[in-house]
């Protein structure tokens, strides 16, 4: 089975243009991924703020995944409950909403702003295929991963924001990918979809690292002159190849466990 996904990378604050529509939508995707926190825009002072447009904001994914004909991975909103804030992605097929997860690792900036973790992972299957969402730093629970593994999931989607690193050089922030992503999806026996989001949060600059990883590495990359730009990564996946791959690491890891004891 293939699959089409789009990684789209946006500035954050804005929605897509006619053109990055039709752009997508001409490649016909199965799946389309947005960037953590795509809809905090540089006028909000904070997420409280951000949380008043909940409505507007569904509306908007729900209606984009209609018009783009397509399972919709809608980044990440700020979202309340009771008297908490969540940063929680929305997934809709076409129109209808399958499911909603809220981040289980907010980080310290997030957790002084009001955000409170989630308190499940999050999988459901979307025509036949089994996917799995976490959002930025879950990503560093090495734990996910191998929870992912246990539910058989083929693709982990990863709306993300990365913050800018001037210092940090090509080969390190490659050892960076490969250290997160290609070893979670090794671990997970899924391909991996990070969507970085660009522009800024709360005035502080972001940088896009927006890949698709599998576990033998990584399979599309922005270039490092696209960091800061406006930019989309599409790919054709193999949804056998990595069942077969898991399978086999799978029976691989019982046999070591077996000779072990």
């Amino acid at each position: 089975m293939l699959v089409r996904v789009i990684a789209v990378q946006t500035r954050l604050g804005e929605r897509l243009s006619l053109e990055g529509k039709l752009h997508i939508f001409r490649r016909r995707p199965d799946f389309v991924c947005l960037p953590e926190y795509c809809f905090v825009n540089r006028a909000m002072p904070d997420f409280s703020r951000a949380a008043l447009d909940i409505r507007e904001n569904t509306r908007y994914l729900e209606y984009l995944s209609l018009e783009l004909d397509t399972c919709l991975i809608g980044g990440s909103i700020v979202e309340a409950g009771g008297d908490s804030l969540y940063n929680s992605t929305y997934v809709y097929q076409r129109g209808a909403l399958v499911g909603r997860y809220r981040k289980l690792n907010p980080v310290s900036g997030e957790i002084s702003k009001g955000i409170l973790p989630g308190d499940r992972v999050f999988t459901t299957t979307v025509n036949g295929v089994k996917i799995g969402i976490m959002i930025c730093a879950d990503a560093l629970n090495a734990g996910l991963f191998e929870v992912m593994a246990r539910e058989a999931v083929d693709i982990i989607f990863i709306p993300t924001t990365s913050p800018h690193r001037p210092a940090e050089s090509k080969s390190e922030k490659h050892k960076r990918d490969n250290d997160i992503y290609v070893n979670g999806a090794g671990k997970a026996g899924a391909f991996v979809v990070k969507t970085c989001g660009v522009g800024s949060l709360f005035d502080k600059p972001l940088q896009g690292r927006t890949l698709i990883a599998a576990p033998w590495g990584v399979l599309g990359r922005v270039q490092t002159h696209q960091e800061s730009e406006r930019t989309m990564i599409s790919l054709v996946l193999d949804i056998d190849e990595i069942r077969d791959f898991r399978g086999k690491h799978n029976q691989r890891r019982r046999h070591d466990t077996t000779a072990q004891t």
